[in-house]
This record gives structure tokens, sequence and C-alpha cells, in this order.
């Protein structure tokens, strides 16, 4: 028995041994969202979401925008996009305000960017892209999109100074601090982000590997009117760090 218990030691031995320490510097960057954010930032990579707006008020919750979309990522950040939309329409109260949020798809590009949505009268609506003059990231109707993106570094180390339960961070962020640390906001509101005093809500989850993975925002609908309730962004991200390709649409298909 001695000789028994003396080999288990002894293999436990070697099986610590070669077990890495917790504090080397590989497990500490993927302990740190922001370094395990990083590590995915290579140029041709990526990620994917899906995103859902919708307006949250006494009548209850209605849906009227989803988008799903990839970014392509740089040595800094997000390169380029790629969003399609789907908008349900609706009537009455600030659904009359949203008659110019339609359907479509924006491909954006370092600053440049194609749509197919509505961008003047002319439109044709065929699906055929036009250059979109502010090189937002998805016209207009990104503007009712998640605003808040957290494969920025700098975004989503500000949003990981909220309150903390479990893997889920929360607070608030105003448009002042976004304009400052997130080119994708700045990006998404070419007009200037809003009002300076403007604040969103957030609720960021980190998935295992301290990545995002939900991000649930919501803003007043209508500045100083509470009573028309608040819109709420709901985004999901998938497949860190894989392979994306964002490309400009065809030269046929631009008028």
């Amino acid at each position: 028995m001695r000789k028994i218990a003396v080999a288990a030691v002894a293999a436990m031995s070697v099986s610590m041994a070669a077990t890495p320490a917790l504090t080397t510097p590989a497990l500490a960057a993927l302990a740190d969202p922001v370094k395990a954010l990083q590590k995915t930032l290579k140029p041709g990579r990526g990620v994917t979401f899906r995103d859902a707006t919708s307006l949250v008020n006494d009548s209850g919750t209605t849906t009227f925008l989803r988008r799903t979309g990839k970014w392509r990522f740089g040595k800094k950040g997000i390169a380029a996009s790629d969003i399609t939309a789907q908008v349900k329409k609706y009537s009455g109260g600030v659904f009359d305000r949203l008659y110019a949020v339609d359907g479509g798809r924006t491909i954006w590009i370092g600053g440049k960017s194609w749509t197919t949505h509505k961008v003047d009268v002319f439109s044709p609506g065929d699906g055929t892209f036009a250059k979109e003059p502010l090189g937002s990231t998805g016209s207009y109707t990104g503007t009712y999109g998640q605003l808040v993106n957290p494969a920025e570094p700098a975004t989503l180390k500000v949003l990981l100074k909220g309150k903390k339960k479990g893997r889920t961070y929360s607070g608030k962020i105003g448009y002042a601090t976004l304009r400052k640390v997130s080119p994708w906001f700045r990006a998404s509101l070419p007009f200037g982000g809003g009002a300076g005093d403007a604040v969103l809500t957030y609720a960021l989850t980190l998935g295992p590997d301290n990545l995002p993975r939900k991000l649930v925002t919501a803003r007043q609908a209508v500045d100083n009117v509470p009573t028309d309730g608040r819109f709420q962004m709901v985004t999901t991200y998938t497949g860190w760090g894989s392979k994306v390709r964002v490309a400009p649409p065809p030269k046929n298909r631009i008028r």
C-alpha cells in the first residue's frame, strides 16, 4: 500500500508540473476582457452579430428593426462592416417620426459606404447601391441600430467600469463619452452624435472566453418626453476571430 501511495503522489507531482501556472501571460490575457479582445483584432478576422431594436412603453415591446451583419477587423479595431436591415412599419406616436427607416444593406469600408437604403428622393429601391453621402455605417436606419460597439478596446474598457454581477456589466454611458472613444459611434451618427447630455443604459454580458456575448442598451425615444417610452437595442455576437471578408459592391450594382 505504501508503494501505491508513493506512486500516486509521484504521478500527481508530474501532472502538476506539466500544468501551466495560472499566472502565465497567456492565461492572464484571457482573464482580461480587453486583452482577450485585442488578441482577436487581426486583419482579415472579425465577428458576426444580430441586433433588434424595439420601442418599449406602457403598451409593451414593439420590435421594428432587425439587423444582421459582420465586422472585419484591422490592427486597431473595426475596418469594415456589412449590415442588412429588415424593418416592420408601424404608425402612430413615435413611429410617425420613423418614416425614413427602411430595409436595405449598407457596406462600410474605412469611412466610405454604399447603401441600398433610400438616400434621396431619386433612390430606385431596386436593390442597387448608391454612395452614402455621409459615409455612415448603416445609412439613416443605422442611427436606430446598436450604437455601442464592444469590439473597440477603448469602448469595451469604458463598459467594464459598470457594476459587475457574474459575467454581466451594467451602467450608463453618455453620448459625449462615446463620441470621444468610439469611431463606430461617430460613423453611425455622422450628424454629431446627438445631444451632448444624451445617455444610454447598458448591460454587457461576456462569454466564458471573456469576449462580448450580448449587449442590451436603451435610450429615451424622444428627448425630454419620457412618456413616449424608450428605444431598446439587443445585440448578440458570435464567431469572434473568424475569417471575414467585406468588399465593395460590384460596379455594375452601383448607380
